[in-house]
Protein backbone atom coordinates (compact mmCIF):
# COMPACT_ATOMS: atom_id res chain seq x y z
CA UNK A 1 0.00 0.00 0.00
CA UNK A 2 1.55 3.41 -0.82
CA UNK A 3 1.78 6.11 1.63
CA UNK A 4 -1.17 8.28 -0.69
CA UNK A 5 -3.55 5.27 0.03
CA UNK A 6 -2.65 4.47 3.56
CA UNK A 7 -3.36 8.13 4.07
CA UNK A 8 -6.64 8.40 2.21
CA UNK A 9 -7.60 4.57 3.94
CA UNK A 10 -7.31 5.95 7.69
CA UNK A 11 -9.05 9.45 6.37
CA UNK A 12 -12.07 7.19 5.62
CA UNK A 13 -12.00 5.96 8.61
CA UNK A 14 -11.95 8.85 10.12
CA UNK A 15 -15.24 9.99 8.56
CA UNK A 16 -16.28 6.46 9.30
CA UNK A 17 -16.08 6.58 12.59
CA UNK A 18 -17.09 10.29 12.71
CA UNK A 19 -20.36 9.38 11.20
CA UNK A 20 -21.12 6.36 13.49
CA UNK A 21 -20.47 8.93 15.90
CA UNK A 22 -23.12 11.25 14.77
CA UNK A 23 -25.40 8.68 14.65
CA UNK A 24 -25.48 7.32 17.56
CA UNK A 25 -26.09 10.48 19.34
CA UNK A 26 -29.25 11.46 17.45
CA UNK A 27 -30.45 8.06 18.30
CA UNK A 28 -29.70 9.41 21.88
CA UNK A 29 -31.42 12.00 21.16
CA UNK A 30 -34.64 10.96 19.83
CA UNK A 31 -36.36 12.72 16.98
CA UNK A 32 -35.63 16.04 16.15
CA UNK A 33 -38.94 17.46 15.26
CA UNK A 34 -41.08 16.47 18.24
CA UNK A 35 -44.74 15.11 16.57
CA UNK A 36 -47.67 16.67 18.99
CA UNK A 37 -51.33 16.08 18.83
CA UNK A 38 -51.80 19.29 17.17
CA UNK A 39 -49.39 18.14 14.17
CA UNK A 40 -52.20 15.19 13.55
CA UNK A 41 -53.73 18.38 11.33
CA UNK A 42 -51.53 18.57 8.95
CA UNK A 43 -50.53 14.71 8.69
CA UNK A 44 -54.31 14.29 7.86
CA UNK A 45 -54.03 16.88 5.38
CA UNK A 46 -50.84 15.38 4.27
CA UNK A 47 -52.47 11.74 3.37
CA UNK A 48 -55.80 13.17 2.06
CA UNK A 49 -53.95 15.33 -0.52
CA UNK A 50 -51.51 12.02 -1.22
CA UNK A 51 -54.77 9.98 -1.77
CA UNK A 52 -56.19 12.45 -3.87
CA UNK A 53 -52.98 12.94 -6.21
CA UNK A 54 -52.70 9.19 -6.03
CA UNK A 55 -56.25 8.88 -7.50
CA UNK A 56 -56.05 11.33 -9.98
CA UNK A 57 -52.71 9.64 -11.35
CA UNK A 58 -54.52 6.25 -11.38
CA UNK A 59 -57.93 7.04 -12.86
CA UNK A 60 -56.17 9.43 -15.53
CA UNK A 61 -52.57 7.01 -16.88
CA UNK A 62 -54.01 3.80 -15.92
CA UNK A 63 -57.69 4.11 -16.46
CA UNK A 64 -57.56 6.53 -19.14
CA UNK A 65 -60.56 8.19 -17.49
CA UNK A 66 -59.78 10.91 -15.19
CA UNK A 67 -62.46 11.70 -12.10
CA UNK A 68 -62.71 15.95 -12.86
CA UNK A 69 -63.00 16.61 -8.80
CA UNK A 70 -59.23 15.66 -8.05
CA UNK A 71 -57.70 18.33 -9.72
CA UNK A 72 -59.36 21.10 -7.70
CA UNK A 73 -59.60 18.75 -4.62
CA UNK A 74 -55.52 18.90 -4.40
CA UNK A 75 -55.46 22.37 -5.00
CA UNK A 76 -57.38 23.14 -2.08
CA UNK A 77 -56.02 20.46 -0.02
CA UNK A 78 -52.25 22.35 -0.61
CA UNK A 79 -53.83 25.72 0.38
CA UNK A 80 -54.71 24.00 3.14
CA UNK A 81 -51.41 21.90 4.33
CA UNK A 82 -49.25 25.53 3.40
CA UNK A 83 -51.04 27.38 5.77
CA UNK A 84 -51.09 24.84 8.58
CA UNK A 85 -48.18 23.98 8.13
CA UNK A 86 -46.40 27.49 8.17
CA UNK A 87 -48.01 27.48 11.99
CA UNK A 88 -45.19 24.03 12.85
CA UNK A 89 -42.68 26.38 11.01
CA UNK A 90 -43.08 29.00 13.01
CA UNK A 91 -43.01 26.70 15.90
CA UNK A 92 -40.18 25.66 15.59
CA UNK A 93 -38.47 28.85 14.18
CA UNK A 94 -37.54 26.84 10.99
CA UNK A 95 -38.81 29.45 8.27
CA UNK A 96 -36.35 30.78 6.02
CA UNK A 97 -34.06 33.73 6.93
CA UNK A 98 -30.62 35.02 6.56
CA UNK A 99 -28.35 32.87 9.43
CA UNK A 100 -25.35 34.86 8.34
CA UNK A 101 -27.14 37.87 10.00
CA UNK A 102 -27.03 35.71 13.28
CA UNK A 103 -23.75 34.35 13.36
CA UNK A 104 -22.12 37.99 12.11
CA UNK A 105 -24.25 40.07 14.58
CA UNK A 106 -25.46 38.39 17.63
CA UNK A 107 -26.74 41.59 18.84
CA UNK A 108 -29.41 42.55 16.80
CA UNK A 109 -30.65 38.92 16.57
CA UNK A 110 -32.71 39.86 19.43
CA UNK A 111 -34.08 43.21 17.68
CA UNK A 112 -34.67 41.93 14.84
CA UNK A 113 -36.62 39.01 15.86
CA UNK A 114 -38.80 41.29 17.74
CA UNK A 115 -39.54 43.41 14.33
CA UNK A 116 -40.13 39.97 12.23
CA UNK A 117 -42.28 38.73 14.67
CA UNK A 118 -44.42 41.90 14.68
CA UNK A 119 -44.12 42.14 10.95
CA UNK A 120 -45.63 39.15 10.63
CA UNK A 121 -48.38 38.99 12.94
CA UNK A 122 -49.25 42.78 11.28
CA UNK A 123 -49.27 40.84 7.57
CA UNK A 124 -51.29 37.95 9.00
CA UNK A 125 -53.71 40.17 11.01
CA UNK A 126 -54.14 41.85 7.79
CA UNK A 127 -54.76 38.88 5.55
CA UNK A 128 -56.91 37.42 8.01
CA UNK A 129 -58.73 40.85 8.04
CA UNK A 130 -58.73 40.61 4.08
CA UNK A 131 -60.24 36.52 4.20
CA UNK A 132 -62.91 37.86 6.90
CA UNK A 133 -64.04 40.17 3.98
CA UNK A 134 -63.56 38.08 1.15
CA UNK A 135 -65.61 35.10 3.36
CA UNK A 136 -68.13 37.69 3.75
CA UNK A 137 -68.43 38.68 -0.07
CA UNK A 138 -68.65 35.11 -1.53
CA UNK A 139 -70.32 32.90 0.88
CA UNK A 140 -72.61 31.82 -1.76
CA UNK A 141 -70.29 30.80 -4.17
CA UNK A 142 -69.55 27.22 -5.30
CA UNK A 143 -66.34 25.30 -5.89
CA UNK A 144 -66.71 24.31 -9.49
CA UNK A 145 -66.36 20.54 -9.36
CA UNK A 146 -67.22 19.77 -5.32
CA UNK A 147 -70.39 19.80 -3.74
CA UNK A 148 -69.19 22.83 -0.85
CA UNK A 149 -69.12 26.53 -0.57
CA UNK A 150 -65.91 28.28 -1.27
CA UNK A 151 -65.93 29.93 2.03
CA UNK A 152 -65.17 26.16 3.97
CA UNK A 153 -61.66 26.41 2.28
CA UNK A 154 -61.03 30.27 3.25
CA UNK A 155 -62.73 28.96 6.66
CA UNK A 156 -59.63 27.00 6.90
CA UNK A 157 -57.49 29.17 6.17
CA UNK A 158 -58.57 32.01 8.19
CA UNK A 159 -58.24 29.78 11.30
CA UNK A 160 -54.90 28.93 10.42
CA UNK A 161 -53.99 32.19 10.24
CA UNK A 162 -55.84 33.17 13.25
CA UNK A 163 -53.46 29.97 14.48
CA UNK A 164 -50.06 31.81 13.35
CA UNK A 165 -50.80 34.92 14.61
CA UNK A 166 -51.14 33.78 18.12
CA UNK A 167 -48.38 31.73 17.77
CA UNK A 168 -46.41 35.00 16.61
CA UNK A 169 -47.82 36.95 19.61
CA UNK A 170 -46.96 34.16 22.37
CA UNK A 171 -43.42 34.07 20.77
CA UNK A 172 -43.07 37.91 20.72
CA UNK A 173 -44.04 38.19 24.40
CA UNK A 174 -41.30 35.03 25.49
CA UNK A 175 -38.67 37.10 23.50
CA UNK A 176 -39.70 40.15 24.90
CA UNK A 177 -39.62 39.06 28.53
CA UNK A 178 -36.80 36.97 27.85
CA UNK A 179 -37.64 33.65 27.82
CA UNK A 180 -34.61 31.20 26.36
CA UNK A 181 -37.98 29.17 24.19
Amino acid sequence: MTRENSAHAVSDDRIEALLQEQEQQEALDGPRVPFKWYDSVALALFVGLFAVVFLQFFTRYVLNDSIAWTEEAARYLLICLAFVGSIKCQLLDSHIRLEVVDQMMPRLVKPLKIFSLVAVAGFGAFAAWSIWQLIARTSYQQMISLPFPKYYLYAVVLAAIGIFCLVCAGQLIALVKGDKK
